[in-house]
């Protein structure tokens, strides 16, 4: 039995929600007499999961998705694990979800001790630029979901590594349990490298995500098929790849986060590696593995610091180590460190520093390296559909 205090509470919670919902008279807009009927039901035996249920089943079906999404509440509220009430309020809110359209945009310039990988290099700077669209909204009851990006980097004095990708994906938002939607997708891209078109590529891919007590958890499953331009030592080919992602708030204290993100690689791209450029999939045929941990703590309004770690394996198949017959075998560390200098131009415009260290191991000595990029951007987040009508979006 619920103390008297509790009672109070849940009395004074669900009488509170019944006030807030419009009452289905009927001369309102879309009630129906069974609605009238239930809500004067509700009404009496407010903490009756059954009778909101029909309640809000039949608001949904009338329409009136904000008088079942409190009649969903309601049932929630004496009830927290209440499957139909868990479904029903998240399908609710997906439905009542608004449009969003958010782009990333950044400009910003690097330094890097040895862009070709050599052993030793040379330094030099880079202008760097991407813009990241992600757009959601509703469309014949359906949340779709659509993703884009364009990014160059350009090099000051190895201008044969200018390089340059655009690519687009797109999919429905399903939502599989009150804590788990999949967004299934089809993508392309296509890219330049050294003024030369460099691969275009097309994709299938399963996006799992959710939140469970706080923590943000995601499984992103890609298959993809790239083809290589004649001007490269690369032709086509699969390959597939599995990312995890899991954020957990607050291990750091108070405005903190700490992420992990494992992955999973196999490529069969025909050709071979190319030794100056490391992008994340490159040609050849391989199995990778790997993960990065970071953690990012806001230390104040105006400052976020953070630290991560990557560490890569990567078996060729088909590559060989030229002074012996074993198949090349490396590893990838890279540590790093970020500043983040939130708002400090505009609303949403900050100003941030990256820090990254690549050292490759391999039992291939000349394709051993070490590298250091030190980075400063400017990034700004803003809603296109809203210039000119209102703020930027916070």
């Amino acid at each position: 039995m619920r103390p008297a205090r509790t009672r109070l509470a849940f009395l004074c919670a669900t009488v509170t929600a019944c006030l807030l919902v419009t009452p289905a008279r009927a001369d309102s807009p879309g009630s129906t007499p069974e609605l009238d009927r239930l809500y004067q039901q509700v009404l009496q035996r407010p903490a009756d999961p059954d009778l909101n249920i029909r309640f809000a089943q039949r608001a949904e079906e009338s329409g009136q998705l904000r008088w079942a999404l409190s009649a969903y509440e309601r049932v929630l509220l004496s009830d927290p694990n209440n499957y139909e009430a868990q479904r029903g309020l998240q399908r609710i809110r997906r439905a009542l979800q608004p449009n969003v359209t958010l782009v990333t945009a950044s400009l910003g310039t690097a330094y890097e001790s040895n862009p070709k990988y050599y052993l030793p290099g040379r330094g030099e700077m880079q202008l760097l630029g991407s813009v990241d669209l992600r757009d959601e909204r509703n469309i014949n009851g359906t949340r779709w979901r659509t993703s884009a990006l364009a990014a160059g980097q350009v090099h000051a004095r190895e201008s044969d590594l200018n390089y340059g990708v655009a690519g687009l994906d797109m999919g429905p938002v399903l939502d599989l349990t009150p804590a788990l939607s999949v967004h299934p997708s089809i993508g392309a891209s296509i890219a330049t490298f050294d003024k030369h078109y460099y691969y275009s590529e097309a994709a299938i891919g399963a996006l799992f995500e959710g939140n469970l007590e706080g923590a943000y958890r995601a499984l992103q499953l890609r298959l993809a098929y790239r083809s290589h331009g004649d001007f490269f030592p690369a032709t086509e080919g699969f390959y597939a790849e599995a990312r995890g992602k899991f954020a957990l708030p607050g291990v750091f204290g108070d405005s903190s986060v700490f992420i992990l993100s494992p992955w999973l690689r196999w490529s069969d791209i025909g050709g071979t590696v190319l030794t100056n450029i490391l992008t994340e999939i490159q040609p050849g045929a391989y199995m990778e593995y790997g993960g990065k941990i970071e953690g990012y703590k806001t230390l104040a309004p105006w400052l976020v610091v953070g630290a991560n770690l990557a560490v890569s394996h990567r078996n060729y198949r088909q590559d060989f180590v030229s002074t012996t017959t074993e198949k090349r075998d490396d590893t990838t560390w890279s540590p790093g460190a970020t500043v983040v200098f939130p708002n400090l131009f505009a609303a949403q415009t900050d100003l941030r520093f990256d820090y990254r260290y690549l050292s490759n191991h391999s039992n291939d000595p000349t394709k051993e390296f070490e590298d250091h990029i030190v980075s400063a951007t400017v990034v700004k987040r803003f809603d296109p559909t809203l210039w000119g009508l209102a703020a930027p979006v916070r």
